[in-house]
């Protein structure tokens, strides 16, 4: 029996082919408890492996792949750095990975690192297991120079920092791997470090052999022909049945048994469906839940006067079932965002449910009054949701970014991130990814996409049509090579391109980022997650939506020119908002006829049509 532990996701970003759910199902059914993913530099699909391990009854180990420098003194080849395979081995070994790649990848754009020093792999290396060795690894290609003293000097400067947590990675991908074999097995009994088989699966099956190939040319931003044999996948590199792997490793049976026990050293639980709220600065001997209370009843004094016994009742249900679910932080938090954005005179509204709550509307948080329009709370928030209610809000797009640098200076750099979004190949990108590696000529690549609908036009392709995303273009270019272009554009389709920034969504963490979720640095120099935010939201941690909208941007330059022209101007311009009647007949009119294109969210042809039915009296009637 055997587990695979150098594996690569689609989450390598051009490195590798299978999702990490068809990885996990792949090792359920080839009867392997555990597997392992290993994807290069990234932990983005870390969370949908983990979950989609548990779902098949196989346990997740995982890792990841770095390039480390070796020490110095040490020959520096042309490619000088080390590729190291990382496996957490406990929840300190998970903070480390974390902490790992987010260095890596927190380079600013263009000052690219060949590597990571041992130095800094040494004060990250808690709770890892390490492999070194392998296919074009640092030990074997510097084994023709001087196979005994720099092999030895390297592995020893590995073993102080991992100690028995080192293993030397077996290959067996071609018989010229023979060699290499040999050469770590003499290595490894020379210093005690144990051999574990450590296949390369960079694809499910071997017929996608020629797609690795064609991601590579993409990665490259070259032509397949001009891809280096050492920058694909190794020969074979596809997920191996236990049947084929004994057969690779028929000389060392010890390196197959001994990747069973890795598993067991690697056992991991990541705290998934615990909300996981920033920490505040509360008032000494006061709690979330206290505070959140005495907040909501001054805002509803300054908002209704007197408290009734109505709504009395409702702020006592809202606040008792905010309590019960441990959600109060998220209401503080937005409560001080939003109050630097009202002190600051930036328009803000939320949107969606929230306006159900009570207490949002006490905060400051939303506009419309549930109790008037009779929301129902339980529409925002009720016992069968297992996480955080959203509060999403708009913001004027000119003056949007204050607010996020409130957010990073408030709760600190080093606990804010952008949420991160998975960018993926569609047909237009596909087709001329797959174009340019074939090696067409620019103006054919271009008069090629050009004939693809784009993005806002047309109908999208689905999966059971027929005629396949590329039907009426395989009518009219006929030729083998047109063909092949375009099997392997739509073979592309879905894959993860690279990561780009959410277009609203902010992650606030408890502890050091870094700590909880790998990061990276953006091209715009925003340090953004490498989780999603499918991902985030099941590891329990605070997402804030913060949206640009053009729309508030006009009201609030007009709220500007009425302050500014008022014969009695008000305090602040946004106040000069408040007076305007929500009553106003000529409005209402122009409401009730359906006339409000350019009025963001009630412009669209169903929502005019909509409005029109209503037969609104007042324009509160349908906010």
């Amino acid at each position: 029996m055997f587990v695979h532990l150098k594996t690569r996701s689609h989450y390598s970003f051009l490195y590798g082919l299978a999702s990490p759910a068809e990885l996990a199902y792949a090792a359920a059914a080839a009867g392997m408890p555990a597997i392992a993913l290993t994807d290069y530099r990234y932990l983005a699909g870390t969370i949908e492996f983990y979950e989609a391990c548990r779902g098949a009854g196989v346990t997740p180990i995982l890792g990841l792949e770095i390039d480390v420098l070796p020490p110095a003194g040490l020959p520096i080849l042309e490619s000088g750095a080390d590729r190291l395979v990382l496996l957490a081995s406990d929840e300190a070994g998970w903070r480390s990975l974390c902490r790992l790649s987010s260095a890596w990848l927190g380079v600013k754009p263009g000052e690219g690192s060949p590597g990571l020093s041992l130095e800094h792999l040494a004060q990250e290396s808690a709770g890892l297991l390490c492999l070194a060795g392998g296919r074009g690894s640092y030990l074997t290609r510097i084994a023709a120079l001087e196979p005994q003293q720099a092999g030895r000097r390297y592995l020893g400067r590995l073993g102080d920092i991992f100690r028995e947590r080192l293993y030397l990675g077996l290959q067996v991908h071609t018989a010229e791997d023979g060699a290499q074999a040999v050469y770590l097995a003499r290595l490894a009994k020379r210093l005690g470090a144990p051999l574990v088989a450590a296949p390369e699966v960079g694809y499910l099956h071997p017929e996608q052999s020629s797609l690795q190939r064609l991601v590579t040319a993409i990665r490259l931003n070259r032509p397949l022909a001009e891809v280096p044999a050492e920058e694909a996948a190794p020969p074979g590199a596809h997920f191996l049945g236990q049947d084929e792997v004994r057969r690779r490793y028929a000389d060392t049976p010890q390196a197959l048994s001994r990747t069973f026990e890795i598993a067991e050293r690697c056992r991991v639980e990541l705290p998934l469906g615990r909300p996981q709220f920033p920490a505040l600065q509360l008032p000494q001997g006061s709690s979330p839940d206290q505070l959140l209370r005495q907040k909501a009843i001054q805002g509803a004094r300054r908002l209704y006067g007197e408290i009734t016994p109505e709504l009395q009742r409702r702020l006592d249900h809202e606040l008792g079932a905010i309590s019960a679910s441990g959600y109060a932080v998220l209401f503080l938090v937005m409560e001080e965002i939003l109050g630097f954005a009202r002190q600051s005179g930036i328009p803000y509204s939320s949107r969606g449910s929230a306006a159900s709550s009570l207490v949002a509307h006490c905060l400051g948080l939303t506009s419309p009054d549930p109790i008037r329009l009779n929301l129902y709370f339980e529409r925002f928030l009720n016992p069968a949701r297992f996480t955080p209610p959203d509060i999403d809000t708009d913001l004027c797009s000119r003056r949007r970014d204050e607010v996020i640098r409130f957010v990073y200076e408030r709760f600190g750099q080093e606990r804010v991130a952008m949420v991160c979004t998975v960018n993926r190949f569609r047909r237009r990108s596909a087709l001329r990814e797959a174009a340019k590696a074939h090696g067409l000529p620019p103006a054919e690549v271009k008069s090629l996409a050009d004939r693809m609908p784009q993005r806002w036009y047309g109908p999208p392709w689905r999966q059971d049509d027929q005629q396949g995303p590329y039907g009426e273009l395989e009518q009219v270019f006929t030729s083998p090579r047109h063909k092949r272009i375009f099997q392997d554009a739509a073979a592309l389709l879905g894959l993860p391109r690279h990561l780009s920034i959410h277009p609203g969504g902010l992650v606030i963490t408890p502890e050091r980022l870094t700590d909880m979720v790998p990061s990276l640095l953006a091209p715009k120099g925003v340090t953004i997650t490498q989780f999603d935010l499918d991902s985030i939201q099941r590891l329990g941690l605070v997402k804030i939506d913060l949206l640009g909208i053009r729309g508030l941007t006009v009201i609030g330059d007009v709220a500007l020119s009425i302050h500014s022209t008022s014969a009695g101007p008000s305090a602040a311009p946004l106040e000069a908002l408040e007076a305007i009647p929500g009553d106003d007949p000529a409005t209402a009119e122009l409401v009730r006829a359906g006339r409000t294109i350019g009025c963001f969210q009630i412009e669209s042809p169903g929502m005019r049509l909509t409005l029109k039915e209503l037969q609104a009296d007042s324009v509160d009637d349908i906010m």
